[in-house]
């Protein structure tokens, strides 16, 4: 599984994930937008188009904001891959408070991503501490 962290989330926080998940001995791999693009400021359905190609399976962990009826917003929601987007009170948060709840979270996250192979929506609650069952 592969993990594409979008350009609105720290690429040093892609990189402690990545870490940790080799730490735990998950067969994930977490990729910074700026590293999979060569760089800053590629458009979303750029990048969102190569990985609708690609062979490997990927999950998006993004902080976007949408409008109702953004294009930007359909274009996640029918592209056929898992979609993780961190809610408003997400965006509001500090690198440090990001990755700690990040942390928090990435059990209920890499299980969910590993047990259902269909795409679906994930928006986790900064206010709850998740729990996961069986990790």
């Amino acid at each position: 599984m592969h993990f594409f962290i979008d350009e609105n989330i720290s690429h040093h926080i892609a990189s402690a994930l990545n870490h940790l998940a080799k730490l735990c001995s998950e067969s994930h791999t977490i990729v910074h937008a700026k590293t999979f693009n060569g760089g800053h400021g590629v458009p979303d359905q750029v990048w969102l188009e190569r990985l609708q190609q690609s062979e490997e399976t990927w999950v998006i962990l993004s902080k976007d904001r949408f409008n109702k009826g953004d294009p930007e917003m359909l274009a996640f929601e029918y592209c056929g891959i898992t979609t993780i987007n961190l809610g408003k009170d997400w965006k509001k948060k500090n690198v440090w408070q990001t990755a700690l709840r990040l942390i928090e979270w990435w059990p209920v996250i890499s299980k969910r991503s590993d047990s259902d192979n269909r795409p679906h929506a994930l928006r986790p609650d900064l206010g709850k501490i998740p729990q996961a069952k069986g990790t």
